[in-house]
């Protein structure tokens, strides 16, 4: 008898710049996102033995450049479908020309392999825009970044995971004081822009704290507006720390994935 298989993951990258995040369980693997080169994110992933060419498809959130700009070649490289929300247009998926597209939707429960996944919508100002649930290896995964507002379907999902991954892109100090000029401001602090270092702390202090995820990686820290070291003093400070593993995703660094 061989032996147990090992569910492994990591995130590649993570913040203003460029996004991917790989999970591998035996001859199977897949990536969420990528706004790497094709050769950066290969050596990411060679960095912590991630073997690329075990990638099934690539799942993509929305087609903002840090987390699409490398997709498509990815896609064409390796002959491999990208996951995409059924009504994301043609030309919308023509930006990024995947060798195929395999369309999902919202809500709906999918299995591959040894995965079993459901997207969901999220509220960002790019077309149809999803997170994702999903089980691989015994595991439970919820991915919730680019959104202003934590989604009621969000929400349950996250309940039912071992793992987070969630948004914590902006200060709000930082933020208002900073030198985007306002319509940006505006823009970012929305209910279609991101979750700021508050909303994010707030919502997992309100969570059950018996329940949910064991593992939470705080992800996409804007370059401009936002400080780990303010956010490490605000987790400091929380309750939510106190009932889970929190991890601060420095902005471009890759980070081997460890849920307790």
């Amino acid at each position: 008898m061989g032996g147990m298989v090992e569910m492994k993951y990591a995130v590649l990258g993570s913040g203003s710049s460029a996004n991917a995040y790989i999970f591998e369980n035996g001859a199977f693997s897949f990536l969420i996102d990528n706004g790497f080169s094709m050769k950066e994110v290969m050596n990411r992933a060679k960095a912590f033995r991630f073997d690329i060419r075990k990638l099934k498809f690539i799942m993509l959130t929305h087609t903002h450049q840090d987390h699409c700009r490398g997709v498509g070649r990815l896609s064409r490289k390796l002959k491999i479908p990208v996951v995409m929300h059924q009504d994301l247009s043609r030309s919308e998926a023509d930006k990024i020309s995947p060798f195929s597209r395999l369309d999902v939707v919202p809500g709906k429960e999918y299995s591959f392999d040894t995965l079993t996944f459901v997207p969901f919508l999220t509220s960002h100002d790019a077309p149809y825009s999803i997170g994702f649930y999903f089980a691989i290896g015994g595991t439970r995964f919820t991915l919730l970044t680019d959104t202003g507002v934590i989604p009621e379907d969000a929400g349950s999902f996250i309940m039912r995971s071992d793992v987070l991954f969630l948004e914590t892109n902006y200060d709000e100090d930082m933020l208002a004081n900073g030198p985007y000029p306002p319509y940006l401001k505006k823009r970012i602090a929305s209910r279609e822009g991101h979750l700021s270092n508050e909303s994010a702390l707030t919502f997992l202090e309100s969570l059950d704290k018996t329940k949910g995820p064991s593992t939470v990686y705080l992800c996409h820290l804007s370059d401009t507006n936002n400080s780990v070291k303010i956010l490490e003093e605000m987790v400091k400070n929380s309750h939510a720390q106190k009932t889970r593993k929190i991890i601060i995703c420095h902005k471009g660094e890759a980070l081997e994935g460890k849920n307790e």
